[in-house]
C-alpha cells in the first residue's frame, strides 16, 4: 500500500530519445527530475536543459546507455566534500 504523505514530490529518472526517433549519437541516457503531477508536459526538460519530447522517451535503468555528461556533472550537491587528487610520484 502507498501512502501519500510518503512519495517524494521530486522523483530522479533515466530517459531517452527511443530507437527511430533521433540517431544513435542523439540517443544519450539523461536525467530528469519528475514531479508527481497528475498530467505530464508535451516537453520534459533534462538536468543539463535538453528538452525532449515526452511521446519519443524510454525510461531505461540507472547504468544503462551512454550518460550524458553535462546531465551527470549536475547530479552531485555543491555541498558535497571533493577530496584531494594523490601526489602523483615522479
Amino acid at each position: 500500500m502507498i501512502i501519500q504523505d510518503t512519495m517524494p514530490a521530486t522523483v530522479l529518472a533515466v530517459g531517452r530519445l527511443m530507437a527511430g526517433t533521433a540517431g544513435e549519437s542523439r540517443r544519450s541516457a539523461h536525467l530528469f527530475d519528475l514531479h508527481s503531477r497528475g498530467s505530464h508536459p508535451e516537453f520534459l526538460h533534462a538536468r543539463c536543459g535538453t528538452a525532449m519530447p515526452y511521446d519519443h522517451l524510454e525510461w531505461i535503468p540507472v547504468g544503462s546507455g551512454m550518460p550524458c555528461e553535462r546531465c551527470l556533472g549536475l547530479t552531485g550537491s555543491a555541498e558535497q566534500t571533493r577530496l584531494p587528487r594523490p601526489s602523483r610520484g615522479v
